[in-house]
């Protein structure tokens, strides 16, 4: 899961983005409130981890503007802050936040109320995936073929889940390569990266007598079809 921790504290910042990318997530961040507004504008995520406190203005900003923008109305927002007040929180959460968390808290906590977030958003937190008998184990981030494993890098793996949940839809390059590098493709991005992930993965896929899930669309991406 993709997530944007917008943050200024920077002890705390780097504790939850450690944590968050030791337990699997795609973490990205912001320490104000015009680099979230910059990042939430120019990429996607599954949720927003905002505080309130921020350079430059009140997150709250943020919210209103996720909430009133129909291209990122569904992504999942968690407030963390420090205002403990019950208006506070039923302010934030009036206005579309779906979790609120006062500091100081508990990353494990943290960690459960994003997937609770998502699982109501998308259903995303199931604990597999199937299509036949190929089996993506969420939990264990692993793939089975039947009774056999397939043993794909982290890259393999996330590429493989993200055009299975667009099962049937044409992904693009770009929207991949977003997904798996977030803001840190930059104008030197080579999509040779990317191609080689691909092939990787395509052969131990064919290793594993699976057929070809992963159909090119050329000129375009790529296209999850369960065959």
């Amino acid at each position: 899961m993709k997530i944007l921790i917008i943050e200024d504290e920077q002890a705390l910042l780097e504790l939850m983005l450690k944590y968050f990318s030791r337990e699997g997530y795609l973490c990205e961040f912001a320490g104000s409130l015009k680099e979230g507004f910059r990042k939430v504008t120019n990429y996607s995520y599954d949720c927003v981890i905002v505080d309130l406190n921020l350079p430059g203005g009140d997150g709250s900003k943020l919210i209103e503007m996720l909430r009133g923008d129909e291209e990122h109305n569904q992504t999942g927002v968690l407030v963390v802050s420090a205002r403990h007040a019950v208006q506070e929180r039923v302010k934030m959460l009036e206005l579309g936040a779906d979790d609120y968390l006062v500091k100081p808290f508990n990353l494990s906590e943290l960690n459960a109320r994003i997937k609770a977030v998502a699982r109501r958003k998308t259903g995303q937190f199931s604990k597999s995936i199937e299509y036949g008998n190929l089996v993506l184990e969420l939990d264990k981030r692993t793939v089975r073929f039947g009774e056999s494993q397939i043993d794909l890098t982290k890259k393999e793996f996330d590429i493989l889940l993200f055009l299975a949940r667009n099962k049937n839809r044409v992904v693009t390059k770009n929207s991949i390569a977003e997904h798996l590098w977030g803001d840190h493709m930059d104008e030197t991005f080579s999509y040779d990266f990317l191609y080689a992930h691909i092939k990787n993965l395509r052969r131990k896929l064919s290793e594993a007598n699976c057929g070809d899930y992963l159909q090119t669309v050329y000129g375009i991406g790529y296209k999850f079809e369960a065959v």
